[in-house]
């Protein structure tokens, strides 16, 4: 008997494994098909041969939002200067068994009418291509890029990473900003995979999304304290000056970096109280964490995040008029089905694009891309956004 029993245990742990891998596996039948789709749409550009073309060398290999963000920067220029973006495969280093993935999958806005790089060389002979290097002061180096595409060398290839931390974390991101913010208005979309599960996972009565930055960023923002390093990106904008939760940060204050850079659950249950005492028709909750395997204590902070917003007498004590939170939903509940786990980060800023109200950390790379996303929105309110 103890013999079936374990034997029980050991067929339904083997079964269960096998549905959760075979749940994890990529499409590769359809991340094929777009691979082929790509290049047959850069073979039927319109007169290639009189289009100016810029290839950048960028990140690969990082998180998903890393290259993203620099993706998009990189497509805008290219537009601004009238060129044609050479775009390339996303090697994401979540899918390392399985990269390169075809950016189409991702990001359609920035692959319509540009040229896949694996048709690079055959619009652009090695002997006709240009190779530069753009190196300036952080302050001049968007400028000088715009002055250098705008040229009339048909082909350019652009061999250093000159968008890189040191510019995304400078003040000169802010310069461009307007222009950007246009861009993301006009021609930013998800594929239509993101966009599918995105509906399917939205949440039907008013929401707030919360980004809950957790596993390996504590070391990061101690480094970040260390060196009196703000907010990045557009978490620096000075229209988001007021979205701040007090405390002011005061980046020579190590403790100050600290508690905005790693918030506490206290902090992080204050920003939320704020926003639902004004809030009150806010009833949803959805939580954008970064939970894994190797993470395990981003899942214990989330259920005593979400055991909080669904107490009754932490919430009438906390002041909120509209009751406490009906539902909670997190980053692991996602809809996702057989095929469908690459996207799950996608998925999640779009939910938190889409939200009513937005609480994210200003030191995060994701929650800055949110806000972005968030403010090239039409009828954008900045009040509805809190940089924790």
């Amino acid at each position: 008997m103890k013999l079936s029993l374990r034997l029980l245990v050991f067929a339904s742990t083997f079964l269960f494994g096998l549905y959760f891998i075979y749940r994890q596996l990529p499409p590769y039948g359809l991340y094929n098909t777009l691979t082929q789709s790509e290049y047959r749409a850069s073979l039927d550009l319109d007169d290639r041969n009189s289009k100016k073309y810029v290839w950048f060398k960028q990140l690969q290999g990082a998180g998903f939002n890393n290259q993203v963000q620099e993706i998009l920067l990189y497509h805008h220029l290219a537009r601004l200067t009238n060129r044609v973006y050479v775009f390339q495969p996303l090697i994401w280093q979540r899918a390392p068994r399985h990269s390169p993935l075809p950016l189409s999958a991702f990001l359609s806005g920035v692959t319509n009418g540009t040229v896949a790089e694996a048709m690079f060389s055959e619009v652009c002979p090695p002997s006709e291509t240009r190779h530069l290097t753009l190196d300036r002061e952080n302050d001049a180096l968007w400028d000088h890029a715009v002055t250098v595409l705008n040229g009339s060398d048909r082909c350019i290839s652009i061999d250093n990473h000159f968008i890189n931390w040191s510019f995304l974390a400078s003040s000169a991101i802010r310069t461009i900003w307007s222009s950007f913010k246009e861009y993301l208005s006009s021609t930013f979309k998800w594929s239509a995979q993101i966009l599918d599960i995105a509906e399917r996972a939205r949440p039907t009565e008013p929401y707030m999304a919360l980004h809950l930055r957790r596993g390996d960023f504590e070391g990061h923002c101690d480094g970040l304290a260390l060196s009196q390093t703000g907010f990045t990106t557009w978490g620096t904008l000075p229209e988001l000056k007021d979205t701040v939760f007090p405390p002011k940060l005061n980046v020579n204050n190590y403790t100050s970096v600290m508690e905005h850079c790693y918030p506490s659950l206290r902090r992080i249950l204050d920003a939320i109280d704020s926003q639902a005492r004004v809030n009150p028709h806010v009833n949803t909750l959805h939580v954008l964490h970064d939970g894994s395997w190797d993470h395990p204590s981003v899942y214990l902070q989330f259920y005593k995040l979400e055991a909080a917003v669904k107490d009754p007498r932490r919430i009438l004590k906390a002041g909120w008029k509209g009751g406490p939170m009906k539902t909670v939903t997190h980053s692991g509940t996602l809809p996702l089905r057989s095929g469908e786990s690459d996207w799950g980060v996608a998925v999640d800023v779009e939910l938190a694009r889409k939200a009513n109200i937005f609480i994210g950390n200003g030191y995060s790379s994701l929650s800055t891309q949110i806000v972005a996303l968030r403010l090239a929105k039409e009828g954008a309110r900045t009040k509805d956004i809190t940089l924790l």
